[in-house]
């Protein structure tokens, strides 16, 4: 409980208290709760995170129920065809280990400067096209595996936060999309060099989830161009 409660204060407390400079020197600060406006999808996202990694942790915030992770992970065995549609979507909440854990939650709060600038609704559009354009990766693997957590959706805030731009040309979109297949393939060879393992299940990254992850939102980006917002619409 304790562990649980210093992780969400120091994930909300950081996106509070960090807050931008005025644009210029005759600009007024930001307040605090100015900022939270501007970050409150962030913040959301973060804690629903954390209490459910507390809630299949039996409140213990440190070791995974395997039985509860396994029931809420997407799988691809055709035996438990039944529980896909309910997995497509408990497999992004829920996380291995406190390492898988942090580096979500990290991604999540440094994808906070995207939402300040695009507004939490395209954020958490972006971040659910790109958790869910994720899921096809299980079709990549002939043993049976299962997957779990929303890297994919944190790959696609990454993703957009170099593309969602209106005046990107062709060529930079080609380019965006080749530089994320390098990070994906070089991520790829470094782990072959690994062992890498959970102390309670034996997990392995998903490189091929958060490279569909990143490119679902280029795509998203792509088709479907924001507007420009005013201030009140971002933190709406």
């Amino acid at each position: 409980m304790i562990i649980f409660i210093i992780s969400v204060l120091a994930y909300m407390g950081s996106l509070v208290l960090i807050k931008p400079s005025p644009t210029s020197l005759k600009s007024a600060p930001i307040t605090y709760p100015e900022n939270i406006k501007f970050v409150w999808a962030s913040m959301l996202s973060g804690l629903i995170v954390l209490s459910v990694f507390f809630l299949i942790t039996n409140f213990s915030f440190l070791v995974v129920d395997e039985n509860i992770y396994r029931v809420l992970a997407l799988n691809n065995n055709t035996e438990h065809a039944s529980m896909w549609p309910l997995q497509s979507i408990t497999h992004l909440f829920i996380h291995g280990n406190l390492i898988h854990l942090a580096t979500n939650i990290v991604g999540l709060g440094l994808a906070s400067v995207y939402e300040r600038r695009v507004g939490a609704k395209r954020f958490l559009v972006v971040l659910l096209v790109g958790s869910f354009a994720s899921i096809p990766s299980i079709l990549f693997y002939s043993e049976n595996v299962i997957i779990g957590g929303i890297s994919g959706g944190v790959f696609g805030l990454a993703a957009a936060y170099f593309t969602d731009e209106n005046e990107l040309s062709i060529k930079e979109w080609i380019t965006a999309i080749l530089l994320f297949l390098f990070i994906v393939f070089v991520l790829a060879v470094d782990a072959e060099f690994k062992t890498s393992s959970n102390d309670a299940l034996d997990m392995e990254i998903d490189h091929i989830g958060h490279l569909l992850g990143a490119l679902g939102a280029i795509a998203y980006c792509r088709l479907r161009p924001q507007r420009k917002l005013s201030k009140c619409e971002k933190s709406a």
